[in-house]
């Protein structure tokens, strides 16, 4: 495929036309129409003839050659801009702390390079720089690079390369749309606080944190009118990880994660999923997903291999859209455990429960009032409450809520005012002091949003 442009192009076309143009006249009172001026004719004006346009603009108008072996090129992007305030429980002095400031919380910048009408590959540049993200600049990363065979086997495409991971994007998509303010609940960190010098600088988190939207492996996805799924294999680690997280060299046992969402459509709309358009379509999913995963890596736990535990995760998922509203609600049990006896020793054990539901209520065109509250339980099986009063056992217990309006200002943009409330229920001192750990992580947000889609 080879395309010239010129920014003059416009300028360039008049210029042509008044070249290399017939000009004609029109005879007043009977309309006919002459190439030459005389007594009772009116100038038209230049005209080019269709069939001599194109080799006239190619002449006249100068560009750069762009060649690509591809039969079209696409692209596309997604921008969330806003201010954020926070305010935290007490830190190390026994008093509260805030944080304020912008954020670009996502930059999407997306090439589709299409083989055919169906087959592409798609590569999305992802930058950005959040208040809790712990850098001093926006970090780029590469959050997709795939190939996608749309007809691999019968109702079903695949995704192979830095691809989705079946449960996110499908969330997001189709039932919690506000990423711009919030991920969803399996992903999202509620609340972050840097520890003191005590803990080496060390950054503490309440919340799920138990998947990301994007890894290396292949994705199978498939569409019927009435069912739905995504079945995936991939290195298990996503397309952030750490360094320390490179642990597919470590363990001889099975190293991948082995993913899947099967979903049924009672009212037959599995083929537009994804894609609907939630202020007119009426649908209804019920999902069953989840992951098992035996190549997790903390290193704040244990140093290399040791470091190591298995993940297995199960998720319940139910919505229903209708053009007035919105209501979605999951259950979600997740257990962590050690990889191996020397990570066993060191307690690598958590159990994880979470409930989750939110809502949209649409009262007038291009407005919409959301909310959402989320509640996650914790326990460790292999430890138990010390003598000294640090009770372990109630570490990572939260809930949190969210609530906001959205006015839709055009096709392309979307504004949001959202206010979010995280309460972490650990009651543990830490290092002799009388604030609790949960008061730290707890936090009080205030969002404006932009939402920019071309």
């Amino acid at each position: 495929m080879k395309l010239r442009a010129s920014l003059v192009a416009l300028a360039a076309l008049a210029s042509v036309a008044s070249a290399s143009g017939l000009t004609l006249y029109e005879d007043i009172k009977t309309k006919q129409i002459f190439t030459e001026p005389g007594e009772g004719r009116q100038k038209l004006g230049s005209f080019v003839q269709e069939n001599n346009l194109a080799d006239m603009m190619s002449k006249e108008v100068k560009g750069i050659p762009v060649t690509s072996k591809a039969k079209k090129i696409e692209f596309s992007g997604t921008h969330y801009f806003g201010f954020t305030s926070n305010s935290y429980g007490a830190n190390n002095n026994g008093n509260g702390s805030s944080s304020a400031g912008f954020e670009a919380r996502r930059n999407y910048v997306q090439l589709k390079a299409f083989f055919n009408d169906k087959d592409y590959f798609r590569v999305t540049l992802d930058a950005t720089k959040e208040l809790e993200s712990g850098t001093t600049n926006a970090n780029a990363y590469v959050k997709y690079a795939y190939l996608w065979l749309d007809k691999i086997l019968p109702y079903t495409g695949a995704e192979i390369g830095i691809a989705h991971r079946p449960w996110i994007d499908y969330e997001e998509h189709n039932s919690w749309y506000y990423r711009s303010i919030n991920k969803v609940t399996v992903e999202d960190k509620f609340s972050c606080y840097i520890s003191d010098a005590n803990d080496k600088g060390k950054t503490t988190c309440v919340g799920p944190d138990l998947v990301n939207s994007a890894d290396l492996g292949v994705n199978f996805k498939t569409k019927t009118d009435y069912f739905t799924s995504e079945l995936g294999i991939f290195n298990g680690e996503g397309y952030h990880a750490d360094k320390n997280a490179n642990n597919q060299k470590n363990s001889n046992e099975g190293q991948l994660s082995y993913e899947w969402r099967l979903t049924a459509h009672p009212l037959g709309d599995g083929k537009k999923v994804g894609k609907y358009d939630k202020t007119k379509d009426m649908f209804a999913h019920l999902s069953f997903a989840g992951l098992s995963s035996k190549n997790h890596k903390d290193d704040n736990l244990m140093v290399g291999d040791n470091g190591e535990y298995d993940r297995d995760m199960y998720i319940l998922h139910g919505v229903f859209n209708h053009p007035y509203g919105l209501i979605a609600a999951q259950y979600v049990d997740a257990k962590d455990r050690g990889h191996n006896d020397a990570a066993r020793l060191n307690k690598v054990a958590r159990d994880m429960t979470i409930w989750s539901i939110n809502g949209e209520v649409r009262p007038v065109k291009d407005w919409t009032i959301l909310a959402r509250y989320d509640d996650m339980k914790t326990e460790y099986p292999d430890q138990v409450a010390s003598p000294a009063g640090n009770n372990e056992l109630n570490v990572g217990d939260a809930t949190q809520w969210i609530a906001g309006v959205s006015y839709k200002y055009s096709k392309n943009i979307n504004f949001i005012a959202s206010y979010k409330e995280v309460d972490a229920k650990d009651n543990s001192p830490v290092n002799g002091q009388t604030y609790k750990v949960g008061d730290r992580l707890d936090k009080k947000t205030f969002m404006v949003t932009t939402e920019v889609k071309w």
